[in-house]
């Protein structure tokens, strides 16, 4: 009887050491699932949250570019385009609200600025006028959508630094939106913005670069090259270090002298220049003009009749955009990027892609209209202070002649592109404040 027992509990024993092998088995695979599950979630709400912010701060600029347009078309377009940053952003905002989150006021201003644009898009197809009570509308719903983006900011750098987590704040985020709509009741304003380095800078590339012309060089010729376009700035040192092919064929070089190092692509095709950077000591604080340094600096690698259009400074280097200029029409698809060390007017770098892809000489047609007859039309709230002919970049790669017309709304500065024939806008672009200075969006 006690060896039975003894027996019993011996096998008592190992079943209860297998329940609790297996129990410890689920418990680990419950742990990683509720693991994986919350991190499904963060990224869920990450996601949901990127998507609001994006499309507040598009909702804004879009309400602001209205603001400096008197045309029917680009007023349908502009509030198209906020309607569909509305939508986005209430879809954005279901997502907290389906979750427990109090959202519903923030929802309700998505959609009320979403059933304005659609008044405001109607009116404007219909051929009826904007009224100035409509800009000031605008106004005022601009300012509240900038409000908004800058209350929700503080919750988006703590996802890029990592420090907030969604998912282990469940309701918490009401605090948040709480907030934001105090603010909104109390009327405390402010912008900030972002977005890319002069006017169209991105142009569109053709699949085949107009401006590559000459035979296919060596790479030693290359490097002959290298040293007669760059040695007035002080290169001497040029090493071969391979070939590349992301656009069209290159051959890469290393450059040097006694104050740094850096890296120059050159077409095979004829030995232009494409890229080149240049990593060197801060020299003596010199006085000197940046626009005539890029200008001189362009002619020394063969880029003729450049024209600064844009300039922007930041963490002590100048960014300067030069357009080849045809006539006095200023031809932005060919443009080259410039950089200058802001001390002492070193250029330590140059980007001419777009120059090379587009430029070709050009049959411009007289305008139709006289800039003294786009000066005194209405473009909505704007003070005209400026207008020039220009080429501008189109979608799908074409290109067109418009009146460049710069002026003020308020303190806000716009750029808006009108058709030579009709005075019609045809692209409207703002000037916003960014880490690199005066950008445009």
């Amino acid at each position: 009887m006690e060896k039975s027992t003894a027996t019993f509990i011996t096998i008592l024993a190992a079943l209860l050491l297998a329940a609790v092998a297996v129990m410890g088995v689920f418990l680990n695979i419950s742990l990683q699932s509720e693991r994986q599950y919350k991190l499904e979630a963060n990224n869920d709400y990450e996601q949901a949250y990127y998507q609001l912010t994006d499309s507040v701060g598009n909702m804004r600029v879009n309400l602001d570019k209205a603001r400096a347009t008197h045309s029917s078309a680009m007023m349908c377009e502009l509030m198209m385009d906020a309607s569909v940053s509305c939508e986005s952003a209430a879809q954005a905002l279901y997502k907290f609200s389906a979750d427990g989150y109090s959202a519903s006021a923030l929802t309700k201003f998505a959609n009320q600025v979403g059933d304005y644009c659609a008044y405001l898009h109607s009116k404007a197809a219909k051929g009826e006028e904007i009224t100035q009570s409509d800009y000031s509308t605008l106004q005022k719903l601009s300012q509240t959508a900038a409000l908004v983006q800058e209350k929700l900011a503080p919750v988006r750098e703590g996802m890029g630094e990592g420090g907030y987590e969604f998912s282990s704040r469940l309701g918490s985020l009401n605090e948040e939106f709480s907030s934001i709509m105090n603010a909104l009741q109390d009327g405390s304003m402010e912008y900030p913005s972002l977005i890319y380095d002069g006017p169209f800078s991105d142009g569109l590339d053709d699949k085949q670069a107009k401006s590559l012309s000459g035979e296919e060089i060596t790479p030693e010729r290359g490097a002959q090259i290298i040293k007669e376009k760059l040695g007035g700035i002080g290169i001497n040192g040029v090493s071969y270090a391979g070939e590349g092919n992301s656009h069209f064929k290159t051959y890469l070089y290393t450059i040097d002298d006694d104050h740094g190092s850096g890296d120059v692509q050159l077409s095979a095709a004829g030995g232009h220049i494409v890229q080149f950077t240049f990593n060197c000591e801060e020299g003596e604080e010199k006085s000197f003009n940046a626009k005539e340094s890029a200008i001189a600096f362009a002619s020394a690698l063969g880029y003729e009749n450049m024209t600064p259009v844009w300039s922007a400074e930041s963490g002590g280097i100048i960014y300067m955009n030069l357009c080849y200029e045809q006539g006095g029409v200023i031809i932005y698809p060919d443009m080259i990027k410039v950089k200058i060390n802001a001390l002492d007017g070193h250029v330590i770098g140059c980007e001419t892609l777009s120059y090379l892809f587009n430029h070709t000489s050009r049959n411009i047609e007289a305008p139709q209209l006289s800039e003294r007859e786009i000066m005194a039309r209405k473009y909505g709230e704007l003070e005209t202070q400026s207008v020039r002919l220009a080429v501008i970049p189109t979608p799908g790669g074409g290109e067109r002649l418009a009146y460049e017309v710069y002026g003020r709304v308020g303190e806000e500065k716009f750029f808006v592109y009108a058709d030579t024939s009709t005075g019609d806008e045809v692209r409207v672009l703002m000037v916003v404040n960014g880490e690199q200075g005066e950008l445009l969006i």
